[in-house]
């Protein structure tokens, strides 16, 4: 094998016109940085005239060679250059003058395809297109662009959607709510609207086909009653599924505002009350009763069972609005609805007025609630999408331009579609 073609292959570069002589490497300063530079000769044999066509009959003559300084990945960790002398030719048919080509790099530009296959493959990870560019010795929009080619956002692909969706939304930029949409089963984001008001997801979801509407049987969402309307509506065969976190959300929530208010009222076990309130969520069938040992602000020896059961003793209210939260609680751990509808159903004089709008509100959802309960699906997933969605935000330290922040959440949940124009630079055996 020539020394040129083992450079090449250490380049992973797989043009075989290009030769490099002994000393084809030397480090030198480029902006104040020691960097490697290797240096190759490009030449072409060209068997007619790419300008006028005609064939070469030794009518295609060199014509002085053109230096250009390629951008190439880094070796050892150390900024590279190709340092690239192609040779220049003039047609005496046409008069035109050309230089040699390359498939390393595209027309007119600096940095190699293995840059860029590079770039592409550090955007799939939860990193910001600042630190990409500085490893990479290219430009903050350089790297946008590369992004902007793999994800065109004025494309619209509306001619499908998944058997399960999860819809939710969280804050994409300063004081704006994006709604997210992702597929229950996989996790992986669908689609991302910066305005979540009913009107204008209305319109987005009428973009979709009306066959692909209709496949979608199921979507999960939390307590938020705008989009019961809206799922109705542009979803008619979809069965509506509650997500069990935000039923527990809801009612623990209502416990502990009461245990608050108790608390400041009662002063002689304010401590008590703020120090062991994760008793109160706690399953009452996971208390340990069978530990006796010293807690601080009890004198005597106490169990779990023993402090809960002292606290809910000192108010009525309190012991109500516990019991029922423990009762919903065990019917939802069971995945039983008619125990759920029959607790839900009844009526409890005594309990909190906060607990009893969470009643009223678990009531006014019962019916979709029987379908959490009887249906394997949940919105973990989209919780886990969304934090993705709020860590590339918080690494990125925020986005001004919501399409470029979109961009991102869909390459790295690899959602987006391989366009032609990444192909373009794919000259390379490296997978994007």
């Amino acid at each position: 094998m020539s020394i040129s073609n083992s450079i090449l292959k250490s380049l992973n570069m797989e043009d075989k016109n290009i030769n490099f002589n002994e000393n084809f490497v030397e480090n030198r300063k480029i902006k104040g940085k020691k960097v490697l530079v290797y240096r190759g000769y490009l030449k072409n044999d060209y068997e007619y005239c790419p300008e006028c066509g005609c064939i070469n009959e030794k009518t295609i003559v060199k014509n002085g060679r053109k230096t250009t300084l390629i951008k190439i990945p880094k070796i050892s960790e150390i900024t590279s250059y190709l340092e690239l002398e192609k040779q220049r030719y003039k047609c005496k048919n046409c008069n035109k003058r050309f230089t040699a080509k390359t498939n390393i790099v595209d027309y007119r530009c600096r940095i190699s395809n293995n840059t860029k296959h590079s770039v592409v493959n550090y955007v799939k990870d939860i990193l910001s297109n600042l630190y990409i560019a500085k490893h990479h010795n290219i430009s903050n929009m350089t790297v946008q662009r590369i992004i902007d080619k793999i994800y065109d956002n004025k494309k619209l692909y509306k001619h499908y959607l998944p058997e399960a969706i999860c819809i939710d939304e969280f804050t994409a930029l300063k004081r704006t709510m994006a709604f997210n949409v992702c597929d229950a089963k996989t996790g992986k984001t669908i689609d991302l609207v910066l305005d979540r008001t009913k009107g204008n997801l209305e319109k987005y979801f009428s973009y979709y086909l009306e066959d692909a509407r209709l496949k979608v049987k199921y979507v999960v969402m939390d307590m938020y009653k705008p989009y019961i309307g809206l799922i109705k509506k542009m979803f008619p065969k979809a069965l509506i599924i509650i997500d069990m976190f935000h039923i527990v959300q809801l009612i623990s929530r209502s416990l502990n505002k009461t245990r608050i208010k108790i608390m400041k009222k009662d002063k002689t076990n304010y401590r008590k009350y703020k120090r062991y309130w994760r008793l109160f969520f706690k399953p009452r069938l996971e208390l340990d009763s069978s530990y006796w040992r010293k807690y601080i602000c009890f004198k005597n020896l106490m169990t779990e069972v023993d402090i809960v059961n002292y606290l809910l003793e000192q108010n009525e209210e309190l012991k109500a609005t516990y019991n029922l939260y423990q009762s919903i609680l065990y019917s939802l751990q069971r995945k039983d609805y008619k125990l759920f509808e029959d607790i839900i159903n009844k009526e409890y004089p005594n309990i909190s007025e906060y607990m009893l709008t969470s009643l009223n509100t678990l009531k006014e959802f019962s019916s979709h609630i029987k379908n959490t309960l009887e249906l394997p699906y949940s919105n973990g997933v989209m919780e886990r999408n969304n934090n993705t969605c709020k860590l590339i935000k918080r690494i990125a330290f925020g986005y001004k331009n919501f399409n470029n922040f979109k961009a991102k959440i869909l390459i790295v949940t690899n959602i987006f579609r391989k366009s032609k124009k990444v192909m373009n630079f794919t000259s390379s055996p490296l997978n994007v």
